[in-house]
């Protein structure tokens, strides 16, 4: 083989990567304009903070916090003015009050929705909290419990609020908590029940105190139980303390007796392969495929004398940028599995279909056909295995390496490419003797 018609094969290989980069950006457009009409979503598909039209219909991730309990008392405080005239004046005082007691006890079923080239991790929640608290002082006084809902633009349905046994109904502006008055007598104790159902998305969440700061925690006891096998903890969430496998998910278990942490307990939804991403991963690295893809036939027509010119190279690069263009917006409408077989099978059977014409049935079912399958279905395929994709493809080309030194280890290649040479070169003129 000569250096031009290398040359003309390393040209349609920059062209034809030229076309990946750009179907690998048209597919990541697309896929943030869907993100952005629908969802704040980040590329792994969990979302961010930011109203958007999936969370008007499912809401966001959710955070219920634990409620507050203070109490009032008047202080009196002595204060000089600059005459040295001095006056005392009644300044009312908050002390915050620990729970005696939470049990939390949550159910979690996951119902995964997608939309175009997005997957939402979509879910619905049932909680219900059982709460106390002591009057710890030596007077009769009267404590507030402040209630706190996840979210101010989500619909909870079945709201129970109880206060010392009484149904309390939800009034006032309740973005901000809803709060009830609770008279104690010393060492009295008072008992508060929440429950509700919603929805939400991605992630819930049980928060300690009503902001992320240091709080103490008393006889604290949760439960979560998920209809999903494939969960995952938040950053700055505890782990459960006991889990338990249960029919399709897990029941998991936070107990402590005295806990002083800035931390929460919960847990992350799992989350499907994004299609719109993996395609455009796919796409951007398809030039690496057709890079060894293109080697090996350059090697295997050296060794077994086949003469392929630049144009039957030029074809075999559109069937591998067929099975790529194809699948990017077949994944739209198809699973990203059904899509990927099916592109396979388009890009092979334009392959072997079109190179036993150029050569036979042998070459190219065992030579073109059968690289075709490992370097771009193979490769692409690892894509669907987040973490091993790299490793993958890795051992590949180390065996597709040691495949290659083996075959033509007793190869001569100087008389090889001195044969194809001779044989390209146009036949000498008849001598007029």
């Amino acid at each position: 083989m000569n250096a031009k018609k290398i040359a003309s094969v390393v040209f349609i290989f920059a062209v034809t990567s030229i076309a990946w980069m750009v179907l690998g950006g048209t597919t990541s457009l697309r896929t943030d304009n869907s993100r952005s009409t629908l969802g704040s979503g980040n590329e792994d598909g969990r979302f961010s903070s930011g109203k958007s039209t999936i969370h008007q219909l499912w809401g966001t991730p959710q955070i219920q916090r634990a409620p507050t309990v203070w109490t009032t008392h008047i202080e009196k405080v002595a204060s000089v003015d600059a005459k040295g005239k001095k006056t005392v004046t009644d300044v009312r005082r908050d002390d915050a009050v620990v729970l005696s007691k939470s049990r939390i006890e949550t159910k979690i079923d996951l119902d995964q929705r997608r939309k175009g080239l997005l997957w939402y991790s979509t879910y619905k929640v049932k909680f219900q909290g059982d709460y106390a608290f002591t009057n710890e002082f030596s007077d009769r006084r009267t404590f507030y419990v402040q209630l706190y809902f996840p979210d101010d633009q989500v619909a909870f349905n079945n709201v129970m609020i109880t206060v010392q046994g009484k149904n309390v109904s939800p009034r006032g502006n309740l973005s901000e908590g809803m709060k009830a008055p609770v008279n104690l007598n010393p060492g009295e104790a008072a008992d508060v029940q929440f429950s509700y159902g919603s929805q939400g998305l991605d992630s819930w969440q049980y928060q300690f105190a009503s902001n992320e700061a240091m709080s103490s925690v008393r006889d604290f006891s949760a439960t979560v139980v998920t209809n999903c096998k494939d969960i995952d903890f938040p950053e700055k969430c505890l782990s459960p303390t006991d889990k338990t496998m249960v029919d399709n998910g897990w029941k998991l278990n936070w107990k402590y007796g005295d806990l002083v942490s800035g931390s929460k307990v919960g847990i992350s939804m799992p989350q499907k392969l994004q299609p719109g991403r993996l395609a455009s991963k796919i796409s951007f690295f398809a030039p690496v495929s057709l890079f060894f893809f293109f080697a090996v036939l350059l090697i295997l027509g050296a060794v077994k004398g086949v003469k392929l010119h630049p144009i039957h190279y030029l074809f075999m690069a559109a069937t591998f940028f067929s099975f790529h263009l194809l699948f990017s917006y077949l994944v739209d409408h198809v699973a990203p599995f059904g899509s990927f077989l099916i592109a396979s099978a388009v890009s092979l059977l334009l392959t072997i279909s079109y190179i036993r014409l150029v050569v036979d049935w042998k070459f190219a079912i065992r030579s073109a056909g059968f690289w075709q399958f490992v370097f771009l279905v193979l490769f692409a395929y690892a894509f669907f295995f987040e973490g091993y994709t790299g490793l993958t493809i890795t051992i590949g080309a180390i065996l597709t390496l040691a495949a290659m030194m083996q075959l033509t280890g007793r190869v001569n290649w100087e008389e090889a490419f001195a044969e194809n040479n001779a044989a390209s070169q146009p036949p000498a003129p008849p001598s007029k003797d």
